[in-house]
């Protein structure tokens, strides 16, 4: 310290001691060092806040720190998987653009019919190939004309493919039979014509044998439903109520109800025609009536006996039908052989008829045009047959022995009818008209071959009195229930 410096008396530097005293110094008031100690005091308070604010605000930067480096992290995250989607996203509508192509690529629509029962016409089975070349440009064209009607963004010559199923050789056989054509060799040449016609056009002979085209039919069917190329499915199957199974799978989903047209040619059976599809009919390719044609398997010879009561008795030789009976499917005399008549010599005896003569399950009647008759039941009474029907028995089960459905069937099984109601219901049975008529050959067949209506005289139309109302077709209708013979089986 230099020389010259001299404290003051006010700051001077004091040693306090235990008893208060000053030690050295000049002496100062006790106002002064509580004084000094309040502010002492005030500062380490002002110290204290201002360290717990350092500390805090290092607290809350080392938080927002980890935080920013979270947010940091995540958005580098965030960034790499954005560029990921992008990535992915473009792959994908690239994909997407390629499997649309390869969808619109080769569009198609499929024709199903089934030539059991939808027949061409007449004109154009009897051009032979010729008639199946412009059988087939014909269901083109008109396919092509109304897929446009009814499909949107589809190309005008969008492929159409068509598939026919039918048993070759019983169509040319029932052609023969009907009059349409003179040889069979002519419905093979129409058929030959048909594939030739377009080159995605097949008539398909299944061959011989129940089913068979409604088998091929189903499935391809079910296959091409499915595929994405196909747009259409237009399905001729007017003829047969079996289809009804199988398209009533579909009538829920309006993906597919938008997506199936169905074919007139003869008009739509019953179950058929409450289906939701759409339907078509092309007047100048299919026939609207079904095909006539004489009963097969009946010859002119006369056929003889009784094999209910043995008692031999002659009846009245005929001829080979040539009038058409009843308007039928060809696919109902071709499902099998017309089986071989067994004949049994007869003594003379007055030719009889259904109402007097009853056979069993063996034997088919004719009268003298060839057309079934059925034998006879018992007499209608209302309040039996009404219980009957109550009873809700399965006529295929107790009439046949051969319901297809077996535990599924909704009719019963398991009643045990008396001889009586046995009879009833066969004549329940017989209310229903069978859909191959007077053409039938089923010894089993339990269905109506002959309207059981009483004849109303002076009556149009069917004659019967039920009027236009009846089930039965006019073909069943007058039916001469005289029996000149029987096929027995």
């Amino acid at each position: 310290m230099p020389a010259s410096y001299v404290p003051s008396a006010t700051y001077a530097p004091s040693t306090p001691s235990q008893s208060g005293t000053v030690v050295s110094g000049t002496t100062v008031g006790d106002t002064t060092i509580a004084s000094l100690w309040t502010r002492h005091e005030a500062l380490k308070t002002v110290e204290a806040d201002k360290n717990s604010l350092i500390e805090e605000i290092l607290f809350r930067y080392e938080f927002l720190s980890d935080q920013l480096k979270k947010e940091c992290e995540d958005h580098d995250r965030e960034r790499e998987y954005n560029r990921q989607s992008q990535r992915s996203i473009k792959e994908l509508e690239d994909r997407i653009r390629r499997m649309k192509a390869f969808m619109e690529r080769d569009p198609f629509i499929l024709v199903l019919i089934d030539g059991d029962g939808m027949i061409f016409q007449d004109d154009l089975l009897q051009e032979g190939e010729s008639g199946g070349r412009k059988a087939a440009h014909s269901l083109h064209a008109e396919v092509s004309e109304y897929i446009q009607t009814i499909e949107s963004g589809l190309p005008s010559d969008v492929k159409i493919v068509t598939r026919v199923y039918a048993n070759v050789t019983g169509l040319a056989e029932t052609c023969i039979r009907a009059g349409i054509v003179d040889k069979a060799s002519a419905i093979d040449d129409f058929v030959r014509g048909f594939t030739r016609g377009k080159n995605l056009f097949d008539f398909v002979d299944v061959g011989p044998g129940k089913d068979r085209a409604d088998d091929k039919l189903t499935e391809t069917f079910k296959l091409y439903l499915y595929d994405f190329h196909c747009h259409h499915i237009l399905f001729g199957c007017s003829h047969d109520n079996g289809y009804a199974r199988l398209l009533e799978e579909y009538t829920t989903d309006q993906g597919f109800v938008s997506r199936i047209t169905l074919l007139e040619g003869v008009p739509f059976e019953k179950e058929l025609v409450t289906l939701p599809f759409m339907t078509k009919k092309f007047e100048n390719l299919f026939r609207s009536q079904i095909t006539p044609f004489a009963p097969p398997g009946l010859g002119t010879t006369p056929l003889y006996g009784n094999p209910i009561s043995n008692q031999a008795f002659p009846l009245r030789p005929t001829k080979e039908p040539s009038t058409p009976t009843l308007a039928t499917t060809w696919a109902a005399a071709v499902q099998k052989p017309a089986p071989s008549p067994s004949l049994t010599p007869a003594a003379p005896l007055k030719a009889t008829t259904a109402s007097t003569l009853a056979l069993t399950p063996t034997a088919i009647l004719h009268n003298r045009k060839g057309q079934r008759v059925d034998p006879a039941v018992r007499n209608y009474d209302k309040e039996e047959v009404s219980r009957v029907k109550r009873l809700k028995m399965c006529n295929v089960h107790f009439l046949r022995r051969d319901c297809p459905f077996g535990s599924a069937c909704t009719h019963r099984h398991d009643y045990k009818p008396t001889a009586t109601e046995l009879q009833t219901l066969r004549l329940v049975a017989r209310m229903a008209p069978c859909d191959y008529g007077s053409a039938c050959q089923d010894v089993k067949c339990i269905y109506g071959h002959v309207c059981p209506a009483p004849q109303k005289k002076g009556m149009g139309g069917k004659g019967c009195i039920f009027g236009e109302t009846c089930k039965f077709p006019m073909e069943l209708h007058g039916i001469d229930l005289e029996v000149v013979r029987f096929t027995k089986v």
